[in-house]
């Protein structure tokens, strides 16, 4: 803005004074609120992309689970604990029929399961095991919560539990501080019919085989006899 100040009067020069300083003020004050605004419509998603968990931490994850879960039923201690941070605020603990047991620091963890172990040392595989339903939380860069079903069979007994993970980055490394299991359904009779169904499919299978493989030999297929052939032939 320029302005001829000589040719103007006191009032109009004390005017255009007004403006100029006017216009000056609202447009560094602009600049600011743009400043600001361009900052609160930037940080919600530079947090947001903060909190996404990537596919290579989820595989990561999931394999932890994995390798921790194995090692549980190879009952080797040293290859299971090595899944978790030891320090104090470790925690674990399992929910079953109202029944619970939990151990608040790695020191407790640590003698309950290698008391575990020794009164159960054979190793153990169960039959069929399905996580599922992977639900993962970026709390911050080296904090991440999970939570899955699960669902397995061992000993005839299947299980279906939820399945809560909260693991720490530590030097390079996920590690799981907090394990926590709640069982949701426990069905053995299920098991015990699924078993059965695959017996008699197997069976089955295994006797077409048979009959197929007699057919091939030339072997006339025994015929079946009718219950009411075999009253006739009763009274004959």
């Amino acid at each position: 803005m320029v302005l001829n100040l000589r040719k103007l009067s006191d009032d109009r020069f004390l005017f255009a004074i007004t403006q100029m300083l006017t216009f000056t003020l609202v447009k560094r004050r602009m600049k600011k609120l743009i400043v600001v605004f361009t900052l609160l419509m930037t940080a919600p998603l530079a947090l947001f992309a903060q909190n996404v968990v990537s596919a290579e931490e989820q595989a990561a994850i999931k394999k932890l689970v994995l390798d921790e879960s194995k090692a549980f039923y190879a009952r080797d201690f040293e290859k299971w604990s090595n899944s978790y941070r030891i320090v104090p605020q470790t925690y674990l603990a399992f929910v079953d029929n109202g029944k619970s047991i939990q151990y608040e620091s790695w020191d407790k963890i640590k003698v309950a399961m290698e008391h575990y172990f020794d009164n159960n040392p054979n190793p153990t595989k169960p039959s069929e095991v399905n996580r599922e339903h992977y639900s993962f939380r970026k709390v911050n860069p080296t904090y991440i919560w999970l939570t899955f079903d699960q669902t397995k069979v061992i000993g005839g007994k299947k299980e279906f539990t939820k399945e809560l993970r909260i693991v720490e980055m530590v030097k390079g490394e996920w590690k799981i501080v907090n394990r926590t299991g709640f069982v949701m359904q426990t069905n053995t009779s299920k098991v015990s019919e699924e078993v059965s169904t695959n017996k008699k499919v197997k069976a089955s299978e295994e006797g077409k085989k048979e009959t197929k493989k007699a057919s091939e030999k030339g072997e006339e297929k025994p015929k079946k006899v009718t219950e009411k052939k075999k009253t006739m032939e009763k009274e004959s």
